[in-house]
């Protein structure tokens, strides 16, 4: 009996932490202001980093498709206070509920958008698609 209660409060406390560490280190929400049509690529690559693919489409514009999580606002990460006391309060049981709430509800938004250009790198299409579910927005 006393080693089964040492494996559980072993397991609880290795896994407290978890809701904390992913409100912690959620992103950001991705700027997409000033990307409108006419924007110049070196503007967007400023904004979402590097393209994950470059190409053409089939009139022979260049397009390219970025990848990006668009998670809350900054202050929101001061969530992660009253996880860390209800963690420590609740010897890691609070973890039940913060974890999943933070895994489905608090999830980052994992984006895709396609840019495709004129000759002079301008912006003539924006599209931007959610790639899973969640409650954020791209």
């Amino acid at each position: 009996m006393r080693i089964h209660n040492t494996i559980l409060i072993s397991t609880v406390l290795l896994a407290s932490g978890c809701s904390v560490y992913q409100a912690a280190v959620q992103p950001g929400p991705v700027d997409l202001s000033g990307i409108k049509i006419g924007t110049p690529r070196e503007v967007i690559i400023a904004k979402l980093g590097p393209p994950a693919i470059e190409n053409r489409d089939a009139t022979g514009h260049k397009q390219d498709y970025y990848e990006y999580k668009s998670g809350m606002e900054e202050l929101s990460k001061a969530r992660v206070v009253p996880y860390a006391v209800a963690d420590v309060f609740t010897f890691g049981l609070a973890e039940l509920a913060l974890w999943p709430m933070e895994e489905v509800a608090m999830k980052a938004a994992s984006c895709t958008a396609v840019a495709t250009y004129d000759d002079n790198l301008k912006l003539t299409s924006w599209h931007i698609h959610k790639k899973e579910k969640s409650n954020l927005p791209c």
